[in-house]
């Protein structure tokens, strides 16, 4: 749903960048005898709607490709109109000649403008910046736990040496933690995931079996499942309650789960969003290897 209102979105701020270019471009080459039609115009609220019809193009292609940038350019274009608005009611009541009726498109102007960039911000950046908090917190917590592991002490070998002691050097490559570690089993068992955790887990998992049971292939398809994964996933991680060794090796998997469901929802073409879905579908193997 997302996806598809910014793609609309994007079309119509297409077409509102085409018109005011036209507009605009037509007042200041004097192009179809626009001038004597538009009569009293301000030439430099002109050149404003012509940068900002410029603008609203690159507003359109980030909307369309779901750029964080699109609520930027939009923010800047809703300044340059509110400045160029700003200077004409200081042109207005210093006696400056103009119609009645720019008032009225300027505001209209300014009023759309900060629509589509308020549209961008909630369906775009601030869900991306959400995202990124969470990434962030999990990812603290799996480097605390890392290096509270590593900072154990290293016990002290028995020896016959006298009562000045020698510290114990590890041997090379001994105790090394890489970014990437493997997940480990529970003394050979699986670990336990906590049943609110694992509720959000199979879900996701049934969506992606039920997905790859029926072959489906258009990337509208794919772009409902990402969504219905990425609610999960919300779900999920607000509902960690799991602690030590368990929660640990829990994360090990979860981080690049994460980072997979979000390669799903950003992927632009087929074949890149199919790999991706068969990524997914092999962690779920790895999971049920590890957890129950």
């Amino acid at each position: 749903m997302k996806t598809i209102i910014l793609k609309v979105a994007a079309v119509i701020i297409t077409l509102f960048a085409i018109v005011t270019l036209f507009m605009s471009t037509s007042v200041i080459f004097d192009l179809f005898g626009i001038r004597e039609k538009e009569g009293n115009y301000v030439l430099f609220v002109v050149i404003s709607n012509f940068i900002a019809g410029l603008m609203y193009l690159f507003a359109a292609f980030g909307l369309f490709s779901e750029k964080k940038w699109a609520t930027k350019v939009l923010l800047i274009t809703t300044t340059i109109l509110i400045v160029s608005f700003s200077g004409f009611l200081i042109h207005a009541n210093t006696g400056g000649i103009y119609e009645q009726k720019t008032i009225t498109a300027m505001l209209s102007r300014i009023a759309i403008t900060g629509a589509f960039a308020g549209i961008s911000w909630f369906l775009i950046t601030k869900k991306r910046l959400a995202l990124m908090k969470k990434k962030i917190v999990l990812l603290i917590m799996v480097l605390i736990s890392i290096t509270y592991g590593c900072n154990n002490p290293v016990k002290e070998r028995d020896s016959d040496v006298s009562a000045t002691h020698q510290p114990v050097i590890p041997m090379e490559n001994e105790h090394q933690h890489h970014e990437n570690d493997s997940i480990e089993l529970n003394n050979g068992a699986k670990w336990k995931v906590v049943s609110e955790m694992m509720g959000h887990i199979r879900n996701m998992e049934s969506d992606i079996n039920r997905f790859a049971e029926t072959k489906r292939t258009e990337q509208k398809d794919f772009t409902q499942l990402g969504a219905s994964l990425q609610k999960n996933t919300d779900q999920l991680t607000s509902s960690c309650t799991m602690e030590g060794k368990a929660h640990d090796e829990l994360h090990k998997w979860l981080l690049p789960y994460i980072d997979m469901v979000d390669k799903l929802n950003k992927s632009q073409n087929s074949d890149e969003t199919l790999q991706v879905f068969e990524e997914i579908r092999a962690s779920f193997k790895t999971f049920n290897l590890y957890f129950e």
